[in-house]
């Protein structure tokens, strides 16, 4: 049976590679009107059938925003290759504003047990809210690990890591034998390892070197694979400290390694391989790790829909996943509540990724609708006039902060009840004030502007008084609520559980 290779990608824009246009240079490559990055590998891979792993830098998220990530994520994913996880964890402890005496930059090995466990949940979580599906394998940036990172990554639920190497981790992590010849390993509990064998960048190298390579790493292994990481940048040349210039060389280099792989392994995917993966456990005799200490004085707070940990600023919103602070509160309150939307049909109010990914991850349906054309909503629709949909059709429904920006509340509240089941529940969130009673808002105009009122009717209309709100709620529902606490800003909110009598 011919070995087992994998050619992986690490897609990344770390500010120090380029003097600017981070994203167009290093990730998609672009040089004098020219493309030697993402697009152009992916052009190669597909000349020779080749599946690709990319693990994509998601402190690119921390760094460029969201949407420039995930049009990179889409694009390798509809070329037919793997995407997997990579995290740079220097750069999103800087982004959180985490503080510590760390040696360098604070890779994952230098991460104590709570900053690895945010930023792998973190990463996970980042990976399902861009693309819609779970991660299978982690990377660390410079291949960094410590014993709390694969802790982190077993139970945020990745099924593979992708780092070690027996010669570039000899000092910190001393394993057995049959390990040390760099084979795949069980690291315990459902998580493996596909370790590296050659890597940063076997296109600098002369083609003598991989061919060298290639046999060394072989000859000696029983389980025989050959795990090759190149960048997305990697047919691109240094000037200095940058990638700036084209490199016609090592598009040919990477063409011979290609068809010598094709020639004399069976070029697969990391997840491809997992499938029917049987690997040995690992025979760890040592493990030291150098675990930086963090700046006691400062605040940190962890969110409780990704896991990012972060400095307590002048915002609510999570740096990591977008959440604010009614996202954290209502997922404080389904913890002990329990969550009604699992298993059920529901309907939502724009529903935004986090609220998928955090309260309606387990529905077995999610319909979401915006009066505005907004790209996550499946419809548009006015929650004042749903007559789109037929009466008692949903099990559930949801609309966080959504009636205070309606002109007619009753109206909506009416058209809730008549969808739902007898039994139903509705799960709203409004702005509302103890011991105030309900006001009109000064500015209707304030947070949604002058084009969304003249155009959809949306503003901000009101902020209630809580007894008003309860009486107004009680009108159509059997109203009970939940306290929930939100971690970063240390406030409580109430949330309102809605059920539709079913006589």
């Amino acid at each position: 049976m011919k070995p087992v290779s994998f050619l992986s990608f690490d897609v990344e824009a770390l500010p120090g590679r380029a003097e600017n246009d981070h994203v167009d240079r290093l990730i998609w490559g672009k040089v004098d009107g020219q493309e030697y990055g993402v697009r152009k590998i992916c052009a190669i891979l597909r000349d020779y059938g080749i599946r690709g792993n990319f693990l994509l830098d998601l402190s690119g998220c921390a760094l460029y925003g969201d949407r420039a990530m995930t049009e990179v994520g889409k694009y390798i994913l509809a070329e037919g290759h793997e995407l997997h996880v990579h995290l740079h964890a220097e750069w999103v402890i800087r982004t959180w504003g985490i503080k510590g005496k760390f040696s360098g930059p604070p890779g994952l090995n230098q991460l104590d047990e709570a900053t690895n466990r945010s930023c792998l949940n973190y990463a996970y979580f980042k990976y399902c809210q861009l693309f819609g599906m779970a991660p299978q394998v982690f990377r660390g940036g410079g291949f960094t690990f410590n014993a709390y990172t694969i802790t982190a990554a077993r139970d945020a639920g990745f099924r593979c890591l992708s780092n070690f190497n027996a010669l570039r981790h000899a000092e910190t992590l001393g394993v057995g034998e049959s390990n040390a010849n760099n084979e795949p390993f069980a690291w315990g509990g459902g998580l493996f390892e596909l370790p590296v064998d050659f890597s940063p960048e076997p296109l600098s190298s002369d083609i003598q070197m991989y061919f060298g390579w290639f046999d060394r790493v072989l000859a000696r292994k029983t389980i025989k694979t050959f795990n090759l990481t190149m960048h997305s940048w990697s047919l691109l040349k240094r000037n200095g400290p940058l990638f700036a210039d084209a490199a016609p060389e090592h598009e040919e280099r990477l063409r011979y390694i290609c068809d010598h792989l094709c020639a004399n392994t069976q070029v697969r995917g990391y997840s491809e391989y997992l499938a029917d993966m049987i690997a040995p456990p690992v025979s760890i005799n040592y493990f030291r790790s150098q675990i930086a200490v963090l700046d006691p004085g400062q605040r940190l707070a962890e969110c409780n829909v990704c896991g990012a940990r972060f400095a307590v600023g002048p915002t609510d919103v999570c740096p990591g996943c977008g959440a604010r602070a009614r996202h954290r509160q209502v997922v404080d309150a389904l913890q002990s509540m329990g969550n009604p939307f699992d298993g059920f049909r529901v309907l939502a109010c724009f529903a935004n990724s986090v609220e998928k990914l955090s309260i309606l991850a387990k529905a077995v349906e999610v319909r979401n609708f915006d009066i505005r054309p907004l790209s996550e909503a499946d419809f548009q629709m006015d929650i004042q006039h749903m007559q789109a949909i037929a009466n008692e059709s949903f099990d559930r429904f949801i609309a966080l902060h959504v009636l205070n920006h309606v002109k007619d509340d009753r109206a909506a509240l009416q058209e809730i009840h008549r969808i739902l089941i007898p039994g139903g529940v509705a799960l709203i969130t409004i702005p509302y004030r103890e011991g105030e009673k309900t006001m009109a808002t000064a500015d209707v105009l304030a947070h949604y502007g002058a084009e969304n009122y003249e155009r959809y009717g949306v503003g901000s209309y009101r902020r209630y008084g809580l007894d008003d709100v309860v009486g107004l709620f009680s009108e159509l529902f059997d109203v009970k609520t939940a306290d929930g606490f939100d971690p970063v800003s240390g406030q409580s909110m109430k949330v309102f559980f809605l059920e539709k009598p079913t006589v």
